[in-house]
């Protein structure tokens, strides 16, 4: 065992089975349902996408030209995560390090979340890379200042905001470790670099309206009451992410607080810095455990240089990873294998019931309503187009612009949802209490095109009176529309429930057609009488229809409301 821990192939050896563990983990377990979204990317490379930027789909690119099937999506995140651990490796600088090969294999592949990168493929993942990159890149200007360092920082600062825009985060904190990088001229060229490197990305942003800048900055804020839980929730990612081994890693993060190292420093820096911004970032949400991962390397990295030098440390955080390590061998086995446990996970029975759908709906288009994961795992297992439509609780997705140039309009179509409606045809189970259900459609219309927008920013309602609300209609599409079929509704929304109370309203126009691509002016007009506490509901818009079967279509943005007496 000794001469196992001193051999210089235990960490390429190591390395190489963890490598092909991911391969083979990757090969067996289906698809995450955001896995098969962040496909359908790769199926329209570009600069930059919806809700990220493009590298997750360039990473699903190269092993789609590798490989088939599910390790075509995933095989490039596990070269990547043996990248990461090498050069996670070469960042170390102890004295000791190689004495303590064993110990640095143990650390790094028993941090929980950190591994998951190894075999699925995110936004996370080439971030988690670069982020490693970047470190490295710092640890060589701090201690060198050598020619390597210059060249790596561009490239791995652009790496990181070409993954994900948390990105940004980890070099602003590592700056604020240090103000003295301000001084270094070579720094300011550096970072003309990496701004070059992003450049396309840039443009693509500027080409389409900065759809992705304005989705993070706001189109997830949310509008809800502050829920404790979510704040809650954030303290158990923070364990979460490492697992088991949480008191040791926090612990020797703790003592390195008052570390006078440059780049011990950064490092403190980066994981206070994430932990604080997404504590803050509670109060208005959901915090997902993935949001702060990249806190894990700095963490490892400190944990590491701890324990090497403190027997009793060293002792527990062992006999904690090992429990870590058992858990995550069991979680893999879960992922791939149905039936050990009563609970169906995101990784069971996607290709089934997806197959199951397109055998009963031969033919038709499937239109999913307010769900993009569905619509993507739909399309990824069946090879066959889907497209997505969202009303007043869908959120806005890269399908929407895949989709902008598109008249769905047919003969027939199948409109998918996740709600059973009096004229569902049928419901296909995908686990648990989740299904979706299907209604066949007639001489569908697309109204997606459509958007009607409020004339007024500040809507005021009467009680006990009619109410009329100026709009503007706005046809996007190439073909002229006719509202004689169509019916409008009111809808207000329940913020902590998405729940919609809908009330159908007049729309009064001078002319009932729009020309292609042209506006038309009008007013809606309802009766207070029957709508709900606008304390309860708080948001209102306006929705469309012109069928029975076809879900109410959202085509107006959410706004406040006040109640007049």
């Amino acid at each position: 065992m000794n001469n196992l821990k001193k051999s210089k192939f235990l960490l390429p050896i190591t390395i190489l089975v963890f490598f092909i563990l991911n391969v083979i983990q990757g090969s067996l377990t289906e698809l995450l349902p955001d896995e098969a979204y962040y496909w359908v990317y790769s199926q329209y490379m570009d600069w930059g996408f919806f809700d990220h930027p493009p590298f997750v789909a360039v990473w699903i690119t190269i092993s789609d030209f590798l490989f088939t099937d599910e390790i075509g999506v995933r095989f490039f995140s596990a070269v990547s995560f043996s990248f990461l651990s090498y050069i996670v490796w070469c960042t170390i600088d102890h004295p000791r390090k190689k004495e303590y090969t064993w110990l640095f294999l143990l650390v790094f592949f028993s941090t929980a979340l950190l591994n998951v990168y190894g075999f699925i493929t995110t936004p996370d993942t080439p971030l988690m890379l670069f982020c490693g990159l970047f470190l490295y890149a710092y640890k060589e200007y701090v201690t060198k200042k050598n020619t390597l360092s210059y060249l790596l920082l561009p490239i791995a600062i652009a790496g990181m905001m070409y993954s994900k825009y948390q990105g940004i985060l980890i070099v602003f904190f590592v700056f604020l470790s240090n103000w003295k990088l301000i001084k270094n001229y070579k720094l300011w060229l550096v970072c003309l670099g990496a701004l070059l490197l992003y450049i396309p990305h840039l443009h693509w942003q500027w080409m389409n309206d900065f759809a992705s800048f304005r989705y993070h900055l706001q189109g997830r804020v949310s509008n809800r009451a502050y829920k404790l839980e979510h704040t809650l929730m954030h303290f158990v990612n923070m364990i979460a992410i490492v697992g088991f081994t949480f008191p040791i890693i926090y612990h020797a993060f703790f003592k390195n607080i008052r570390t006078k190292d440059t780049f011990a420093k950064a490092l403190n820096y980066i994981i206070i810095g994430f932990l604080v911004f997404f504590f803050f970032s509670s109060f208005r949400g959901r915090v997902q455990a993935q949001w702060i991962v990249p806190i894990s390397i700095p963490l490892l990295l400190i944990t590491f240089n701890f324990i090497i030098d403190r027997k009793k440390s060293r002792k527990w955080f062992i006999r904690l990873a090992f429990i870590n390590i058992a858990i995550m061998l069991f979680a893999r086995v879960l992922m791939f294998t149905e039936g050990i446990i009563p609970k169906k996970l995101n990784t069971h029975g996607n290709e089934a019931w997806a197959l199951e759908l397109k055998s009963a709906t031969k033919g038709q288009d499937k239109i999913f309503i307010n769900s993009y994961q569905n619509t993507a795992t739909y399309w990824y297992y069946t090879k066959e187009k889907a497209y997505y439509m969202k009303n007043f609780t869908g959120r806005n997705n890269h399908f929407i612009m895949l989709q902008n140039q598109k008249d769905l309009s047919a003969n027939e179509v199948a409109l998918v949802s996740r709600i059973r409606l009096d004229h569902t045809n049928f419901g296909t189970h995908i686990r648990g209490k989740d299904s979706v259900f299907t209604s066949i459609v007639s001489n569908y219309k697309d109204l997606t095109q459509l958007q009607i927008n409020f004339s007024n920013e500040q809507i005021v309602l009467k009680e006990n009176e009619m109410n009329t609300i100026p709009v503007e209609i706005e046809n996007n599409f190439d073909r002229t529309i006719k509202l004689d079929d169509f019916k409008v509704y009111i809808g207000f929304l329940k913020d902590k429930k998405q729940e919609i109370f809908t009330k159908e309203v007049l729309l009064n126009l001078k002319k009932n057609t729009i020309p292609a691509n042209g506006k038309i002016t009008g007013i809606i007009s309802f009766e207070h009488t029957g709508l709900p506490d606008a304390k309860i509901y708080p948001r209102l818009g306006i929705g469309i229809t012109n069928s029975e079967k076809v879900d109410i279509i959202r085509v107006s943005k959410l706004l406040k409301y006040s109640v007049k007496d």
